[in-house]
């Protein structure tokens, strides 16, 4: 059996030695032998040794060159890393692990457990489990099963940079707090290319899963486990999210994507963890967290070519509480190590040995060993760098620097941003958000999800209830019955919307939000601008003629020979407001956000990615019922797409008390 940690009990008397043993065993200590008694000093003193295996949660104290010092092994809170992207990202580097000495774990440092074992062969975890961190984190892809020939058992696999990024930042965090590390890394992953995969809230995304994008199973995987690292204890603060990816996509055709699909996953990431803006480092919910990016290229000349404008798109990001950290050449102009066998050769007279050990697919991770930093720059200026720069960027708050919590800033309903506070000992009382009042709202989880039953008005369509094979998610299918286009029919289902609503929207602002998706088995019609569905609204309440009625909601999807795009429609004409880019079956939200304050200022945002604010234009016909808003596909004389319907709310900000 082997103790972690010693200490000593003192008593005046057998009781009060029997009551702080009492004590100490709740802690999780055991007695060391028998006590003893003491007569030195000026009486007796009853005197026991305690030991303990695992982490306290009691304060240990440990010997310093100086005396001693206390030091809390269980944190009372944790600041939250995320750690994904690619290979990179993760437990890559093939030099042997070095646990006792250089990959030491620190009771401090925690992870979110993804496998059914802490270690191979160790002890049982359960998945988002929170559990110790060492050099081979949780990962999606497990590289726990890749070792070194010369590893013991406490040796195995590779090693990461996650357990030394954390360690790096320990000596300028509160001493009460830890790292809890969120590992959602996948080998090979891209957002161009890559199989999907699958994704279980019992289990995580798959190890097949290799696309990062918005809502994939990826995706899906960082947004729950964060959710899950924050639920654990609501002191916990989400710091930032570790980003290292890219590398995959610049060998695709369409690298040049890549930067608009991070930008729309990072922008979704911030939107859907609203719910626990909170618990963000300075409680910025516009821009928490930050990410950390990174990128690593091979010498291809190819890809170093490509990787240019991608890398530029990334540097300029800082606004937006993106950074950018170099890695590919350290302080001295020197190409940083890797695991190529020359870079990292065995010093067998210190017992450790280099990634040329490794000499198959059965204990290398690849043979294309100059691609993926070595266990020593990992060690090293990898965790240095990244350490450094989230200090710089994301950790000068009062949550890290000080151990204030700070309250997070809230919209009013004019959508201007109130000052945060912060909160040392006593909490000021909690400022209450604006509230949203619903209008109107289709919900495909509710308990009956058939048009009819919530209200809604059918005409010439035909409608399903589905299993979207993509997601597993279900969905309402939109589409022309079978002989809609040879009888030159356009579907709508309708919904009435009172009277009184349209000047709500102007005056106190408020947004209409389509979660959609085309089928799978749709095909792009390249050869003609085809409509998928379109939101139309007629109601009264406009600023300045508020007795007048006009299309509150004109808007429509439309491919044209590539991409999917969101037009508004304004009488005879019609304009581009923006693009899902190209053509696809993914999941898509739209919403159009209205400011208030009378304004006819409409901002459109697609997956979340606020684009130009237009000018509603006031104009009307006879094509839909006044006072109700309309799904439709647009047309009956011409094809247009079927459409997946997930949700459609109207809601307007409500007048505070």
């Amino acid at each position: 059996m082997a103790f972690k940690h010693y200490d000593v009990v003192r008593a005046s008397s057998p009781s009060d030695l029997a009551g702080k043993l009492t004590q100490k065993l709740k802690e999780g200590w055991q007695p060391y032998g028998s006590p003893i008694i003491s007569s030195a000093g000026y009486g007796a003193e009853f005197i026991q040794a305690i030991v303990a295996e695992g982490d306290m949660t009691s304060p240990v104290v440990s010997p310093g060159g100086d005396g001693t010092r206390t030091v809390v092994v269980e944190p009372e809170y944790y600041f939250v890393i995320a750690l994904a992207g690619q290979s990179n990202g993760m437990a890559y580097g093939e030099g042997l692990p070095l646990p006792e000495t250089y990959d030491r774990p620190d009771p401090r440092i925690k992870q979110l457990a993804r496998r059914s074992t802490v270690t191979p062969g160790g002890a049982a975890c359960a998945y988002n489990d929170i559990i110790p961190a060492d050099h081979c984190l949780h990962d999606v892809q497990d590289l726990s099963r890749f070792s070194h020939p010369k590893a013991s058992a406490e040796q195995y696999g590779c090693v990461g940079q996650g357990l030394h990024i954390a360690k790096k930042l320990l000596p300028f965090m509160p001493e009460n707090a830890g790292i809890l590390l969120v590992p959602c890394c996948r080998g090979g992953s891209a957002f161009t290319a890559g199989a999907d995969g699958t994704f279980s809230e019992s289990s995580g995304a798959s190890d097949k899963s290799e696309r990062w994008g918005v809502d994939k199973p990826l995706y899906k995987d960082l947004l729950t486990r964060t959710q899950a690292a924050l639920k654990a204890n609501p002191k916990n603060i989400l710091l930032c999210v570790v980003w290292m990816q890219g590398e995959f996509d610049l060998k695709q055709g369409a690298y040049a994507s890549q930067p608009a699909m991070f930008d729309a996953m990072v922008e979704k990431y911030r939107s859907d963890l609203a719910g626990v803006s909170g618990q963000c480092a300075g409680a910025s919910l516009l821009w928490c967290p930050g990410f950390v990016v990174t990128r690593r290229t091979t010498g291809r000349r190819r890809i170093q070519r490509n990787t240019m404008p991608s890398m530029a798109h990334t540097k300029t990001k800082a606004g937006k509480n993106i950074f950018f950290v170099p890695f590919m050449m350290d302080d001295n102009g020197q190409k940083v190590g890797t695991n190529e066998p020359s870079e990292d050769p065995d010093i067998p007279a210190i017992g450790y040995y280099g990634s040329g050990g490794r000499t198959d697919a059965k204990s290398w991770t690849t043979s294309d060993r100059k691609t993926h930093f070595g266990s020593w720059a990992r060690r090293g200026i990898i965790s240095d760098r990244l350490a450094t720069a989230i200090l710089l960027h994301v950790g000068r708050v009062a949550d890290f620097v000080s151990g204030k919590v700070t309250k997070a800033a809230v919209s009013s309903g004019g959508g201007v941003s109130q000052p945060a506070q912060e909160s040392g000992d006593t909490q000021p009382e909690a400022v209450v958000p604006t509230k949203i009042q619903s209008v109107l709202a289709y919900d495909v989880n509710a308990e009956n999800a058939a048009l009819a039953s919530q209200g809604w008005t059918l005409t010439d369509v035909k409608n399903t209830l589905v299993s979207d094979s993509g997601s597993g998610k279900k969905a309402l299918r939109l589409e022309k019955p079978e002989n809609g286009l040879a009888q030159k029919k356009t579907w709508k289902v309708s919904h009435a919307i009172d009277a009184g609503k349209g000047k709500e929207l102007f005056d106190n602002g408020g947004e209409i939000t389509l979660r959609f998706k085309i089928p799978d088995d749709v095909s792009l019609n390249a050869s003609a601008n085809q409509y998928s569905a379109g939101i139309y609204w007629r109601g009264s309440g406009w600023p300045g003629a508020e007795s007048e009625e006009g299309y509150i909601a004109a808007f429509y999807l439309q491919t044209d020979k590539t991409n999917i795009n969101v037009m508004y429609h304004a009488n005879t004409t019609s304009q581009r407001l923006g693009s899902y880019g190209p053509f696809d079956h993914d999941w898509h939200t739209l919403t159009f956000r209205f400011p208030g304050g009378g304004s006819l200022n409409v901002t459109p945002v697609l997956d979340n990615a606020a684009g130009k604010p237009f000018t509603l234009t006031r104009w009307t016909n006879a094509a839909f019922e006044a006072n109700a808003l309309a799904i439709t596909d647009i047309t009956g004389n011409a094809a247009t797409y079927p459409v997946l319907i997930e949700s459609l709310t109207v809601g307007v900000n409500a007048v505070a008390a």
